[in-house]
């Protein structure tokens, strides 16, 4: 008899937020895999039974709105699943492979991720528990109602977003519960060199990205995803002597040859594998050494998402050693971070960031700086671990399932 508990991952080999996916090893792609800590933490606890259910849009390499195509390319999908796997040093007897949604079982804990819109086909009639990461949230109305088909039973992320972003509260309608946990360092972001050492200068990264559907230009007026990050990219000379920024302006880079309506489909596939093999997005943002450049600083900013979350640079910036300096938002506090002690605040202006830095930037305030880097990386390096992230992660979705289960809703 089997007393494993059964996590069941839908189309896990082409989920670029678990593992190493084809469109990474075969498109040279840069992605972070997020949620990498969680799959490592499953296959290595013997209570766990990882499974894959692969469906009938499995093959990732090639997607097309053309239902004959996808069927045919869809034969390869179990193919694709071997390759991956063994790309990711994952053993075949590793993941159980369900080919048939029959075989999730009503006590198994289904997650889904909401980036990957193939997950949800023919959820609705999966009786179990479906957990849905909410991470990379667009804010499409269109979401809310494949959400509600799909009858998850709970949401997770990092950031509650019924609490935390108000392009969520206004255009989303989905009433389950939501489970939340930090952001994860990869563990290469080690704090390598001593406080003193450092430049007396804050480093600035991150991606500047932009969001131009009706719903999220309805709600902020502008397109840009992270306006602190591309005011800081955008006056070098205002912040010169106070911050050195590598952030990459998403829109600055090649966007290949462009796919229009009219094309012909040969002509169609065409410049999606050419985009996919010749168009590098951001080569010389991933080019540097994160992990070097974060320890020759002092101090560190990672600009928010206008939707309320924090990026994911600021958990390795301060794995690292630097002193994190951000706004004061909800999500912070959530994770317990304190302002003043685990990192350090400013109100999002230009102006007052600077006037923070060249405060921190005095000989008299060195001590106070180097208390709150060191404090805030110890905490960080604590809590905010791929294996304690992880446990607290399962422990929180097993709570959330047991109190579904006994409201009847299986």
């Amino acid at each position: 008899m089997n007393d494993r508990k059964r996590i069941v991952f839908v189309n896990l080999h082409s989920d670029w937020m678990l593992l190493k996916s084809a469109s990474v090893y075969l498109f040279k792609y840069s992605a972070a895999i997020k949620h990498g800590y969680l799959l490592k933490y499953l296959l290595k606890n013997p209570e766990y039974e990882v499974c894959n259910y692969i469906n009938d849009r499995g093959f990732s390499i090639l997607r097309n709105d053309n239902e004959m195509l996808m069927k045919l390319l869809n034969i390869f999908r179990f193919a694709e699943n071997r390759k991956t796997m063994k790309v990711n040093g994952i053993a075949a007897g590793d993941i159980t492979i369900i080919k048939d949604i029959s075989q999730i079982q009503k006590d198994d804990i289904v997650i889904l991720y909401n980036v990957c819109a193939d997950n949800y086909r023919q959820m609705s009639g999966v009786h179990a528990f479906k957990a849905l990461s909410m991470l990379h949230f667009h804010g499409l109305a269109t979401e809310d109602e494949i959400i509600n088909n799909s009858d998850v039973s709970c949401l997770f992320g990092e950031v509650d977003l019924q609490k935390n972003c108000e392009l969520y509260r206004t255009y989303y309608h989905v009433d389950k519960p939501w489970v939340t946990h930090p952001f994860v360092y990869a563990e290469r972001f080690q704090n390598k060199v001593p406080f003193e050492k450092r430049k007396n200068m804050a480093f600035a990264t991150g991606t500047i990205t932009y969001k131009n559907h009706k719903e999220f230009l309805a709600v902020y007026g502008d397109a840009c995803d992270q306006p602190t990050r591309k005011q800081i990219k955008d006056n070098p000379e205002f912040f010169k002597d106070t911050v050195y920024c590598t952030s990459s302006d998403y829109l600055e880079d090649d966007a290949g040859k462009k796919v229009n309506e009219t094309d012909i489909l040969p002509v169609k596939l065409y410049k999606k594998i050419y985009n996919r093999t010749h168009v590098g997005k951001q080569k010389k943002y991933y080019s540097f050494d994160m992990v070097e450049a974060f320890n020759n600083y002092k101090m560190c900013i990672v600009g928010e998402e206008i939707l309320g979350i924090p990026g994911i640079g600021f958990v390795e910036g301060m794995a690292c050693g630097c002193a994190y300096i951000g706004q004061d938002m909800p999500a912070y506090r959530d994770w317990g971070l304190i302002p003043g002690i685990h990192y350090i605040t400013y109100d999002g202006t230009k102006e007052d960031l600077k006037r923070v830095i060249e405060y921190y930037q005095m000989d008299d305030h060195q001590t106070e700086l180097e208390k709150i880097a060191r404090t805030g990386c110890e905490y960080v390096r604590t809590n905010f671990s791929g294996n304690a992230v992880a446990a607290k992660l399962l422990e929180q979705l097993e709570e959330a399932q047991r109190k579904w289960l006994n409201n009847g809703r299986a």
